[in-house]
């Protein structure tokens, strides 16, 4: 497992990309019409995720950790079921996705990535034990 990208829930897309594209970020790909993955200035890779979407503005911004399989993100919830899902493993434009609220009241994301979004990161995907 290993950090892939940085997700910020949004109340406005448009208003939010205006911004980070005013400090030099760039659209990689725009999965449907509520949110837009982003490069870091310099870059070719992604580095924010920005998403319309009410339960992750609850969650509040964090990063999602990339995991090799789908079944691993179900395998992950399963083990550590006692923890507080708030985002139980689902289908999503970006692969199978996980999301959980840590005791410190902090988010933490899981993701196996699509092959759409494959494209848009590191060679290996930025995972440990796949080559590049």
């Amino acid at each position: 497992m290993r950090l892939g990208f940085a997700k910020h829930p949004v109340t406005n897309l448009r208003q939010a990309l205006t911004g980070f594209e005013r400090s030099g970020f760039t659209v990689l790909w725009r999965p449907d019409r509520d949110s837009a993955l982003l490069a870091a200035p310099g870059t070719p890779w992604a580095a924010v995720l920005l998403e319309v979407h009410d339960v992750e503005l609850e969650l509040g911004a964090g990063g999602v950790y990339l995991v090799r399989a789908p079944g691993d993100v179900d395998a992950f919830a399963q083990a550590h079921a006692d923890r507080e899902w708030v985002v139980e493993p689902c289908d999503h434009a970006l692969g199978r996705y996980a999301a959980l609220r840590t005791r410190a009241a902090l988010a933490q994301r899981f993701l196996s990535p699509s092959p759409a979004l494959a494209r848009h990161l590191p060679p290996g995907g930025g995972l440990v034990g796949q080559e590049g």
